[in-house]
């Protein structure tokens, strides 16, 4: 039996959040990741399938694709924004740079350490390693931060049905939310 899902205080997320070191390659990386979990709402398998078309900058919108042809869009704000730019512009080149020239043609946005499509084992890794940093002593595992940005969004007024269709839910009719 699974465990449920423990909900990160506001303090822990943004502890969490801060806790990879952004002047390395691969923390400036997780650091986006992490963002890309809260602030898009976006699941580890999302994580896995995001390309770079899919981070739609002029339209302040992201793609988010799940199994199947599951696909949602969500808003970028800021904080995710910036930190997207920068790990595109810094980081990922730096990781591309890494294996040589072959694999510069990989659509994948996010890349694991060997400039591949990051894993869900390196996401899982990614959020447990910097949970600890972080201090989080509650247990953190790859929907907390999605669960926990849901329930930020509702305490801040925000409809459970809008939260729906943030996180690209189905509603109880089996319909996809959009």
């Amino acid at each position: 039996m699974e465990t449920p899902v423990e909900i990160l205080s506001a303090d822990d997320v943004e502890r969490l959040l801060a806790a990879p070191d952004r002047d390395d390659v691969h923390g400036l990386r997780d650091a986006a990741v992490l963002a890309t979990l809260y602030y898009a709402g976006a699941n580890a398998l999302e994580i896995t399938h995001l390309n770079l078309g899919d981070v739609e900058r002029r339209r302040r919108q992201i793609v988010l694709r799940g199994e199947g042809r599951t696909r949602h869009r969500v808003t970028i704000e800021l904080e995710l924004a910036e930190l997207l730019d920068a790990y595109k512009s810094e980081a990922r080149r730096l990781l591309l740079a890494q294996t040589g020239s072959a694999s510069q043609t990989t659509q994948a946005y996010f890349l694991g350490n060997r400039a591949q499509r990051v894993q869900l084992s390196e996401v899982r890794q990614i959020l447990g390693a910097n949970a600890k940093a972080a201090g989080i002593t509650k247990d953190v595992n790859l929907v907390t931060l999605r669960l926990s940005r849901a329930w930020h969004l509702r305490e801040a007024g925000m409809a459970p049905e809008k939260i729906q269709r943030f996180l690209g839910a189905e509603s109880r009719s089996g319909r996809r939310v959009i």
